[in-house]
């Protein structure tokens, strides 16, 4: 649904000392002074979020843009979180509007090829898509960086073989010009791969909108439960589908989604998942500054319809019980004396989240594990297309140069220098059947570690050389071995977490178990790293990644 005007004139009111219906966990004063007390907003003017001019803003690749004109001032940071907005996009379902993502990529100027950076959320049955999911980047500002966004059309949940979706078209840029942009922002055609602009829409050219907003060492949460009673009739045979969508102000005026809810079926008084989102991502930290909520109707097959609306603060939001809804007219530009409901806030909590640095200043010590795969599957070590062939002209096999590449950027992070070394899926008994899927890659009882990456090195070499390679390939036994080892190795005395790199060739034999494994481990100090190698079909980690479930 798009919208004419982004007018709200809600002022918010309130004496009151501290949050009635919110709670802040461990919160800096300087910070989230703002949630001691109910701000008072003056209303603003803001300028049209679906009608954007297509021109795009010229640069100069400088920190200062138009300074004298009214143009905006760029800090510059290390990294950048993108939002993208879509307008207008062709429908190329029978039957429905197109079902748009986004998959972002950045030049590799040495290999002149693009590489994936990101990939948006889909957004279903909707040309104009808002996507929540931000892109993060990172800004070499004496560099030119190219990026390319190419935007398909969903015909299955998955987003990884895209050969099984419909490409829509795509957008190029240059870092710089969206830094230093007016409003970081840049709207720019949609052009096919022979690098036309698509064909309009209702006579409306399809959009990309890219906005940017500097990461800053804001690591907090915001965590809340929603629920809404007595929204508004939106189906003729059906009351409401609601589902809600929450904005952020953005450097230009204007709105980008950054969370959207699960939509519940006909029920005027919904009640959703509670949720998570970072602060930064809300508001940059800052307590009073505007936040929309907008209430949806779902739709099966077609774009949602815009029911209502609620401008409001994060201040608000964790003081507040209940809000009213209240439902735009964007014809006559005003808000209609309708009924709309509440919002009614069941739990805020602010939850302070430290940042990587953070433990290791306050004395977090890393314990680096690694496993190695032994399995079959990566050819036997004497043939040289074999993942483990150590002869010329090399003598170098591709999980040495793994275990190396990625472990010297490991290494200077474990607290010793000492690093458990494992092996799965051998036969340590080549003249007879001893099949191990978690072993000592020193081959010795009691002996779990070696002495950093050199040691890492020679005990995998001197390893190949006495087990066979077998199979099959499980996961599970490494994963539990190492789960079991990560518990109580953490509290206020002694604060340890344990790293687990799984370097294999991509075949998995006990895929769920090692799923389970996997999930039993969450709540553990425990992060696993799990590196390819070779060309196998690696679809399998992607499920294990779940990064987009």
């Amino acid at each position: 649904a798009t919208s004419k005007n982004n007018v709200f004139k809600q002022p918010l009111n309130s004496q009151r000392p501290l949050p009635r219906n919110g709670t802040i966990s461990v919160v800096q004063d300087d910070k989230y002074d703002g949630a001691r007390k109910m701000m008072d907003y003056q209303p603003q003017q803001y300028q049209n979020d679906y009608a954007p001019d297509p021109q795009r803003q010229s640069s100069t690749h400088s920190v200062l843009s138009s300074a004298m004109g009214g143009g905006s001032f760029a800090t510059l940071s290390e990294k950048l979180e993108l939002n993208i907005s879509l307008r207008n996009i062709p429908k190329l379902d029978l039957l429905s509007p197109s079902d748009p993502f986004c998959i972002v990529s950045i030049k590799d100027e040495v290999k002149n090829i693009y590489l994936n950076v990101g990939k948006t959320e889909i957004v279903w049955d909707n040309p104009n898509a808002d996507f929540s999911k931000d892109i993060r980047i990172n800004y070499l500002f004496e560099e030119i960086q190219y990026v390319k966004i190419d935007i398909y059309d969903a015909d299955e949940h998955q987003t990884t073989d895209l050969s099984k979706h419909d490409y829509i078209g795509c957008v190029e840029f240059i870092v710089g010009d969206l830094v230093t942009a007016n409003g970081q922002k840049l709207v720019m055609a949609i052009e096919d791969k022979q690098g036309r602009k698509l064909k309009k829409v209702k006579g409306l050219q399809p959009l990309a909108i890219v906005r940017a907003q500097e990461i800053d060492d804001n690591y907090d949460e915001i965590e809340f439960k929603f629920s809404s009673r007595g929204l508004p009739k939106m189906d003729t045979f059906g009351k409401i589908d609601a589902f809600f969508q929450i904005y952020r102000k953005t450097n230009d005026n204007n709105w980008a989604s950054i969370y959207k809810s699960e939509h519940i079926t006909n029920n005027y008084n919904p009640s959703w998942k509670q949720f998570k989102i970072e602060t930064r991502r809300l508001c940059n930290g800052d307590m009073n500054r505007p936040i929309l909520i907008r209430c949806w109707d779902w739709n099966r097959d077609a774009k949602p319809d815009y029911a209502c609306e609620i401008k409001t603060t994060l201040a608000q939001l964790i003081d507040a019980r209940e809000i009213k809804w209240r439902q735009w007219n964007f014809k006559k530009k005003r808000y209609n004396n309708k009924n709309c409901g509440d919002l009614l806030i069941h739990h805020s909590n602010i939850i302070k989240k430290h940042s990587f640095v953070s433990f290791l200043k306050g004395g977090l010590q890393l314990e680096l594990m690694v496993a190695i795969d032994f399995t079959g599957s990566n050819g036997d070590p004497r043939d040289k297309k074999s993942l483990h062939y150590m002869g010329a002209p090399y003598y170098e096999s591709q999980y040495m140069k793994v275990i190396k590449s990625v472990g010297r950027v490991l290494e200077p992070y474990d607290a010793d220098g000492d690093i458990g070394a494992y092996g799965f899926g051998a036969n340590l008994n080549p003249y007879g059947k001893k099949v191990s899927h978690c072993f000592n890659l020193t081959l010795q009882d009691g002996e779990e570690e070696v002495a950093g990456i050199d040691g890492l090195v020679e005990a995998y070499k001197n390893c190949l050389n006495k087990v066979q390679l077998y199979g099959p390939t499980y996961f599970s036994e490494i994963l539990n071995n190492v789960a079991a080892k990560s518990i109580d190795i953490c509290s206020q005395k002694k604060q340890s977490y344990h790293i687990l790199l799984i370097i294999t060739d991509g075949v998995i034999n006990d895929m769920q178990r090692s799923i389970d494994a996997i999930v039993d481990a969450t709540r553990l100090p425990l992060s696993i790293i799990i590196v390819g190698v070779g060309d196998a079909n690696f679809e399998n980690m992607e499920i294990l990644d779940a990064d987009d479930n």
